[in-house]
């Protein structure tokens, strides 16, 4: 299928080009100029399953899990201030974007509060999808932020540091030492948390059930994965292909009146996280930088590796970064669930 092959030639020019998380936004890149490109009154593109996003939503989520090990478990105590902290962030984040979106962007408000969430893109999209948000508005707004922040973080640490940082300096959490074990346990974790987190009724449960089940498993000392570089990207520009799908049907002025509001957006929640850090480096074990990263809400992985770049913990980057996915999928759902699902209040 076409939307496959764009994807992944999105993907694998990011990639060459070294841009952070190269298959996911560049699948998104690719797939959705191709179908911008072909679309007219007189042919469309088949719809791809649901089916495409929760299987890859899985393995995502049993990747970033199984990333944890025992050492997180000392660390809590030490942050017992920041990483409650991520629960008022997320708040006022979310309250802004809605804010700028609403009132400055124009966009209905039920698009607003899901292309506003400060979570991640695969879990923020999957939550709009089951309320019946507009996936165009949610994913452009995403991509838009996540590609500002991923991207300026990296530039402003390579002014101040003077080197390339992150995936920038060529940084990965994959690893080159992978065998078939590791393979087989994460998509058995994958699947595993899949149908369990469907069986007891978690938000976002392709996502959070493996995410929680490697979790577990990892801090646990029950296991240790190596994560293929090869899994990663193909289960990210999987992702990147469903989600540029959805680009059908948008017009080059919501694209532009995206990029606008995406931008603001962007930069609110850059100037919310500097605010944090400077608060946090009074209470907690880090300086500004380790926590401006923890509270710039980039990607997960791309957060780690600056950590990494730079000598800071990254363990405590990604629990900051996990923390802020856990919230932002409970505090959504929730608030879906009880205003805009009940009472169609937003």
């Amino acid at each position: 299928m076409p939307l496959f092959a764009f994807g992944f030639l999105g993907g694998g020019a990011s990639y060459l080009i070294g841009l952070p998380m190269p298959f996911l936004l560049g699948g998104i890149v690719g797939t959705g100029a191709f179908v911008l490109w072909y679309e007219r009154e007189d042919r469309e593109l088949p719809k791809l399953s649901r089916w495409v996003r929760m299987v890859f939503a899985a393995l995502i989520g049993a990747m970033i899990g199984t990333r944890f090990s025992p050492e997180l478990l000392p660390l809590l105590p030490q942050f017992w201030v920041s990483v409650p902290a991520v629960a008022v962030f997320i708040l006022l984040a979310h309250f802004g974007n809605f804010t700028i979106m609403t009132r400055l962007g124009g966009f209905a408000k039920k698009d607003s509060f899901f292309a506003g969430m400060p979570g991640g893109i695969v879990d923020s999209a999957i939550l709009a999808e089951q309320a019946g948000a507009d996936l165009r508005v949610v994913t452009t707004q995403h991509f838009i932020r996540i590609i500002l922040v991923v991207s300026s973080v990296p530039l402003l640490f390579w002014v101040i540091e003077g080197s390339a940082v992150g995936s920038l300096a060529g940084e990965s959490l994959a690893t080159a030492s992978y065998g078939i074990t590791d393979v087989t346990l994460i998509i058995v974790i994958a699947l595993a948390g899949l149908f369990a987190g469907r069986a007891v009724g978690l938000p976002v449960s392709h996502l959070m059930g493996p995410l929680i089940l490697g979790l577990g498993l990892s801090v646990a000392g029950l296991i240790a994965v190596d994560i293929p570089g090869w899994m990663q990207h193909a289960a990210q520009a999987m992702i990147g292909v469903s989600l540029g799908a959805q680009f059908s049907g948008v017009s080059r002025a919501m694209l532009l009146r995206g990029l606008r509001t995406g931008l603001m957006s962007g930069l609110y929640m850059l100037g919310l996280a500097a605010g944090f850090a400077s608060v946090m480096i009074q209470l907690v074990p880090a300086d500004f930088g380790a926590m401006f990263i923890s509270f710039a809400a980039g990607g997960l992985a791309e957060m780690s590796l600056i950590a990494l770049t730079l000598n800071f913990n990254p363990v405590v980057v990604a629990l900051h970064h996990l923390t802020r996915i856990f919230f932002t999928i409970w505090i959504g759902h929730t608030i879906w669930k009880r205003v805009l699902k009940e009472g169609e209040k937003l």
